[in-house]
């Protein structure tokens, strides 16, 4: 856990610009108003869980405006999937007006103008998911954003946030943190393509859908060397040409992803302690590859260190904790 701000460990003239500099440095570039600036209290933490990450923040009253020429400055695209905690959330986004409520959802584009605010005390539990591990036509996103309820995967998304943030200290040292976001990832695009197939007048419903079963049966097969772009096509009722055409459309690189996955499942494996006997060729091929020098290479050019070198850290790891 990153402790990005405590206020009540600052004197009173720093609170506000200390709020703002983190505020800033956890979001994206927007206009910040406080409530009362002379009576700021805020306490705000994150957590990584690989591609994702959480973003918990509890404050006196605020507004975050997010304009035109913010929007045009630098910045990754993000989809917001914040639960109001406590207080009473606001948000003005593609001409729609919500009022969040405590227990309540609420899903922020974040590539988009918007307002958010809060009056008197609030806090909020905030999962980022970035937009291109989404796969899906920005629209698509855009238009889910603004109906997150309609979806019966609600319940279960709001749980599943809520759970996140229970035991998120725990959860980002996990050797399995970075699976736990990609699963977290997996989720909000199933959010995103269920409720696109409630909406009639949706374009991309049936693609996103298949998309996301798609992905489902990569990572049941990833250990299976014999997983190819034919296989996954013909286990979906769907020619070749008509799996490519479903990754073109939702920016999604069918080869590149199946290898990134098994990466992540080898990295898993090789830092978890019960594998530590194991033979690195061993967990390459639970996780797909025939070759282990074709994983170790692949390994050194995705995270920067050989798969030897990485099991030595991680063990390193669990002894000091362990100690």
């Amino acid at each position: 856990m990153a402790l990005l701000l405590d206020t009540s460990v600052l004197e009173p003239e720093q609170r506000t610009d200390a709020f703002v500099d983190a505020m800033g440095r956890a979001s994206v570039p927007c206009a910040i108003h406080l409530e009362d600036p002379a009576g700021v209290s805020a306490r705000m933490n994150v957590w990584n869980l690989g591609a994702a990450s959480l973003f918990r923040s509890e404050s006196t009253g605020m507004r975050l405006t997010r304009t035109p020429r913010h929007v045009r400055s630098a910045s990754m695209p993000v989809l917001a999937i914040a639960l109001q905690e406590s207080g009473i959330g606001h948000l003005d986004q593609h001409d729609e007006q919500r009022r969040v409520p405590a227990g309540e959802l609420l899903m922020t584009d974040l590539t988009s103008t918007y307002d958010f605010s809060w009056t008197g005390t609030g806090a909020s539990q905030c999962l980022y998911v970035p937009m291109d591990r989404l796969g899906l036509p920005i629209d698509t996103v855009r238009d889910a954003a603004t109906r997150p309820h309609h979806s019966n995967l609600y319940p279960l998304m709001i749980a599943h946030v809520r759970e996140l943030f229970r035991s998120a200290d725990q959860l980002e040292t996990d050797p399995a943190a970075e699976q736990l976001g990609e699963a977290s990832i997996e989720l909000a695009r199933a959010l995103v393509a269920s409720i696109a197939h409630a909406n009639p007048d949706a374009s991309a419903p049936r693609s996103a859908l298949t998309l996301t079963s798609i992905r489902r049966y990569i990572r049941e097969h990833l250990h299976d060397p014999a997983l190819h772009p034919a296989r996954i096509a013909h286990a979906h009722n769907i020619s070749l040409r008509q799996l490519y055409k479903i990754c073109s459309d939702n920016e999604f690189r069918l080869e590149q992803w199946i290898i990134t996955q098994r990466l992540q499942k080898a990295r898993a494996e090789l830092a978890r302690p019960a594998t530590v006997d194991l033979p690195i060729a061993t967990i390459a091929r639970r996780a797909g590859f025939v070759d282990a020098g074709h994983f170790s290479r692949r390994f050194r050019q995705a995270y920067g260190l050989s798969p030897t070198r990485w099991r030595q850290l991680r063990d390193c790891s669990s002894a000091t904790t362990s100690d």
